[in-house]
């Protein structure tokens, strides 16, 4: 037995068959045109990118429960599809992995180096779960997956994932809006460092690795209460086996609302406290409403009220500057005023579109 079959089966995939080649060539065909009709700015090459993607081996195969329904295996840069999946579903599927195929770096002796977003030294991968969010990212926009309001781990957000990677999905869009989403995208094909080095810029070298430290961490915690959820789905549990691995999985889920909150707050003031400083005049005025527009992208909670403070906060103090710099009298707004005036539906969804235009 080879090394890659005992890989496989060790990670509990079973080859079926080969995805016969009128499928593979229907799923090269839709991945290269949604990925060539989405992207523009990546300025990709339709007729190259078709045969790339052609030469990728596909497989029918038993997944593990709690694997996604797709996966790639960097090993043999080989596609894996489980069973009894409509071809829909595949072909949607197919865009995440092929992606994955595309950015994917090795060195002379055929080892990862690279994977997009993430970066790997020795064993240790660094950006994993930047990476796996961006590329969801990239395949929900691409597949055009509707944007729902959904609510995890006592978190309601929006995202254009709910069913894959929701949560980190949703921050990495947060990050794209206020970095850029082209700089994003291009880093997440081509792994390149543009997208971290403004990263880097905008929100401070510590700060930047330490939301990317963060996101890894969320994504462990999820798998986590993936594995800890299916031990509870077994029909031999005593009941105090039951109550541990439950308690075990509250206290998971507990971790995960923190950690995600104190995410988005430290994206929050790491980017505006910063470019705050940089503003006056009109700008003041732009840097506002570029706040505002960032709302409705963040997540919230019946015991948050961090965005909604900072927002207010932030307004009445662009309010006075910018009456000051016009010579005007500064009129204080009582703080019912400023809450009208301020608040705003959080989760209300955006357009959709992916520009970089900022203030």
């Amino acid at each position: 037995m080879s090394t890659i079959e005992e890989e496989l089966e060790n990670s509990g995939i079973k080859v079926i068959c080969p995805v016969n080649q009128f499928n593979v060539k229907q799923i090269a065909s839709y991945v290269t045109q949604a990925l060539f009709g989405k992207f523009p700015t990546l300025k990709i090459k339709s007729s190259s990118l078709y045969n790339v993607i052609l030469r990728i081996p596909m497989f029918i195969a038993e997944l593990p429960e709690g694997m996604s329904d797709a996966c790639y295996f960097y090993r043999n840069s080989s596609i894996y599809f489980r069973k009894n999946l409509n071809f829909s579903s595949v072909k949607k599927l197919a865009f995440h992995e092929c992606i994955h195929h595309l950015q994917t770096v090795k060195d002379k002796k055929g080892k990862l180096t690279r994977l997009g977003l993430c970066s790997y030294l020795g064993n240790k991968a660094f950006g994993n779960a930047l990476n796996e969010a961006s590329v969801q990212f990239m395949s929900s926009f691409a597949t055009e997956e509707k944007r729902e309001i959904v609510t995890y781990y006592g978190v309601t957000f929006p995202t254009n994932s709910p069913s894959y990677y929701p949560m980190l999905v949703n921050l990495i869009q947060q990050i794209g809006y206020l970095v850029g989403y082209s700089s994003l995208f291009d880093s997440t094909i081509y792994a390149n460092n543009n997208f971290f080095d403004k990263f880097k810029e905008q929100f401070g070298e510590k700060t930047a690795f330490k939301l990317q430290d963060n996101f890894d961490k969320l994504l462990e915690i999820e798998e986590n209460v993936i594995k800890l959820s299916n031990q509870v789905r077994q029909n031999d549990l005593s009941s105090s086996k039951l109550k541990k691995l439950s308690d075990k999985i509250s206290e998971q889920k507990n971790q995960i609302k923190s950690l995600y909150f104190s995410t988005q707050n430290l994206i929050i003031t790491s980017y505006f406290d910063k470019e705050f400083k940089k503003v006056s005049g009109e700008k003041l005025k732009d840097y506002k409403q570029f706040l505002y527009n960032y709302g409705f992208l963040t997540g919230t909670a019946p015991d948050y009220q961090f965005f909604t403070s900072y927002f207010m906060e932030k307004s009445q103090r662009i309010d006075e500057l910018y009456e000051k710099s016009l010579g005007l009298t500064v009129v204080k707004k009582g703080p019912l005023s400023s809450m009208f005036r301020s608040l705003r539906k959080i989760l209300k969804l955006n357009s959709g579109e992916y520009a970089d235009d900022k203030y």
